[in-house]
């Protein structure tokens, strides 16, 4: 497996050396919140993965937020790939990173993660036309999303749409029984330790 740590809080401390391992083992690691340079990183490291192997890709999600522009791209470029997608994720994953974690193949969370259905701030300012054609592109962005969703988790649209509005937090059991994940990780115990 290859992992490639993408997302803020990599920055210059990350090891070249340690890059390459990781990217050699075709796992990504996103973490953070994932802006334009962070999504472009992550389709660029998915392309060129699927490029070089047949074998799957291991996409590692931890504390990810991003917006719905940039997760309808990364589902898109997960949606074309030739190789296989497995998702795990930890910690929280908000917004459209919801999205992105639905489109694996196979998506598993940790015990102790949790989605949060939340649809990204938005702000806007200008003249009022610029607003509500601004405001307009958004709820058309938003309709797409909850419709990539409803079929990604096989649920009735209006289902879908309504969690959304509440700011919903969901355990790993809750994510699996609506469909945004396949299964939970199991914890693996120490040797000697109570079980």
């Amino acid at each position: 497996m290859t992992e490639l740590v993408l997302g803020s809080g990599n920055g210059p401390g990350m090891d070249d050396d340690v890059r390459r391992q990781l990217l050699a083992r075709r796992i990504v690691l996103v973490h953070g919140f994932v802006g334009d340079a962070e999504a472009a990183e992550t389709a660029a490291a998915l392309m060129l993965l699927d490029a070089t192997g047949d074998e799957r890709i291991v996409v590692r999600m931890t504390a990810v937020e991003t917006t719905l522009d940039h997760a309808m791209s990364l589902m898109d470029v997960v949606g074309v790939l030739g190789v296989p997608i497995d998702m795990v994720g930890s910690d929280t994953i908000a917004g459209g990173a919801v999205g992105v974690f639905a489109c694996g193949r196979t998506r598993v969370l940790a015990p102790h993660a949790r989605l949060r259905l939340r649809e990204p701030d938005a702000s806007v300012s200008g003249r009022a036309i610029d607003i509500e054609r601004t405001l307009a592109a958004a709820g058309t962005l938003r309709d797409r999303y909850f419709i990539r969703l409803s079929a990604l988790t096989a649920r009735p649209l209006a289902d879908v749409a309504h969690e959304w509005q509440s700011d919903r937090f969901l355990e790993p059991e809750d994510a699996v029984t609506l469909g945004y994940a396949d299964g939970v990780e199991e914890m693996a115990t120490r040797r000697g330790a109570p079980s």
